[in-house]
């Protein structure tokens, strides 16, 4: 066991469990371990006792895992089988010296910018503050070590260690990275080999972090995102310009685990304010253990792809104006099967691969006069494009032909303008932002640009993930 994991701690634990006596204890243990067993001189004193049976599990290639199962049969749901299992490192039965040594050093050659976050993530935020003086990845996996997982829990430094892992994986990287990921890997999936028999809930955990890109592959500030879906309900007497209002709640920086909220039926008027309430509830239920920014996604109904979402406004104070909501957050909208059939699916995988590489080229559709069927054709053929830029916006015949065009051909981001008269001006802007080294950018470099300037708060940005889906559930309706 590793130093801070004493076997006089647990039997002294062992030993205020008024109903547990040493000999039940060795015979669960005995029972498990049948047909061998574990032959244990006998104490007249409980502690010592105690003592000699955790020393003589932990001598055990299994003996952790022995000791645990054995403990659970007696005191499932006890305080004392609580502290056993706080006072046993899944750690030490994996990790020799050495190796943690081997490991520190390798990580300590990463740039990694979000030491904070992971720490935060990996710890369920339960340890305090990040620790100060720890300046590169390597200090943080040996701190980790030494703080104790339970059964079904993947340890913290091999959390800590995965997450390094897939940030590398999945961003530019240099032939320096490269050689770091591939020790990572063969070191992971040796670590996720060990664990099998020994903790399965645990070593499936890490095969995901491991196998699993992270939600947002491109990006490292590891965000929380907040998915809209309006829809238009048919009018009636009753109900008048009635829609729908559904969201989901991603927080799981290491998985896409979107979570549906409730439904509501809503007037138009009453939409802005409920979505702002949503951002603002999200807001306030941030913590360090929940990752980076606030992103808003929506998906709208043909009828609606033009609505300024990004402009409705987020009310301070009474002595200070509304801020729109795309001054202060990555807005952007994403489609459904209304705008982007099934049908076209396999297409919008295929460029989004290669966006996902940082590759690709923009296609800005001239001004007028717009020959539509030469656009679709382009946007069809072009085969290294992955993103593009209306000349109008979807609220006009040509620019919901090209909006259509633009999905058809299967482009995961479409950019427009939705004020005509600042048209032009977006467009040059866009030419800047939509380089290829700036394209995975495009939704922080979009939101620069409504905070700079009044003129670009005009600006609708779409862009579908195809690797982010919305699953089907249920609707949880409530009645406004």
């Amino acid at each position: 066991m590793p130093e801070f994991v004493h076997a006089s701690e647990i039997a002294e634990v062992l030993a205020t469990a008024s109903q547990l006596k040493p000999e039940d204890l060795l015979n669960a243990i005995n029972s498990l371990l049948s047909p061998n067993s574990l032959n244990i001189a006998y104490s007249p004193l409980p502690n010592a006792h105690f003592l000699n049976i955790v020393q003589g599990c932990m001598a055990l290639e299994n003996g952790r895992a022995v000791l645990l199962r054995a403990v659970e049969f007696h005191g499932k749901g006890t305080t004392w089988q609580r502290h056993v299992i706080e006072r046993l490192s899944v750690a030490e039965p994996l990790l020799a010296a050495e190796e943690a040594k081997r490991i520190e050093e390798l990580l300590s050659q990463c740039e990694i910018a979000e030491l904070a976050t992971i720490y935060s993530i990996v710890t369920d935020g339960k340890h305090g503050l990040f620790p100060s003086g720890l300046t590169n990845a390597g200090q943080v996996f040996g701190t980790l070590i030494d703080y104790n997982s339970q059964p079904g829990r993947l340890g913290p430094h091999l959390a800590f260690a995965g997450a390094v892992y897939r940030l590398l994986l999945h961003r530019p990287a240099n032939s320096h990275d490269l050689k770091v990921v591939e020790e990572l890997r063969h070191w992971l999936y040796n670590q996720r080999d060990l664990l099998r028999g020994y903790d399965d809930v645990a070593a499936n955990e890490l095969e995901l972090l491991i196998r699993q890109a992270p939600p947002f592959e491109f990006r490292t500030d590891l965000p929380v995102c907040l998915v809209i879906r309006i829809e238009q309900l048919p009018a009636t007497a009753e109900s008048g310009d009635s829609h729908l209002v559904s969201h989901w709640t991603h927080t799981d920086p290491m998985s896409w685990r979107p979570v549906r909220g409730k439904d509501v039926e809503l007037s138009f008027d009453q939409i802005a304010a409920y979505v702002v309430g949503l951002a603002l509830e999200t807001e306030g239920e941030w913590t360090p253990a929940r990752g980076g920014p606030l992103l808003l996604e929506f998906m709208l109904s043909p009828e609606l792809v033009n609505l300024a979402v990004d402009e409705w406004p987020r009310r301070v104070s009474a002595h200070l104006p509304a801020r729109p909501l795309g001054a202060d957050y990555e807005v952007m909208l994403r489609t459904d099967e209304r705008l982007r059939p099934r049908a076209r699916i396999r297409q919008l995988h295929v460029r989004a691969e290669r966006l996902s590489r940082g590759q690709g080229e923009v296609h800005v559709v001239p001004g007028e006069p717009v020959d539509l069927a030469a656009v679709h054709e382009t946007l069809l053929h072009g085969e290294n494009l992955v993103a593009c830029v209306l000349s109008a916006p979807p609220d006009t015949v040509e620019g919901l032909a090209q909006l259509t065009a633009a999905l058809d051909a299967g482009l995961p981001i479409v950019l427009w303008c939705r004020d005509i008269e600042a048209n032009e001006d977006f467009r040059a802007a866009m030419g800047e932002i939509l380089r290829a080294e700036q394209i995975l950018s495009v939704s922080q470099n979009v939101l620069r640009l409504r905070s700079s300037r009044l003129s670009y708060r005009c600006v609708s940005l779409l862009w579908d993930d195809p690797h982010r889906t919305i699953p089907d559930s249920p609707r949880l309706r409530s009645y406004s």
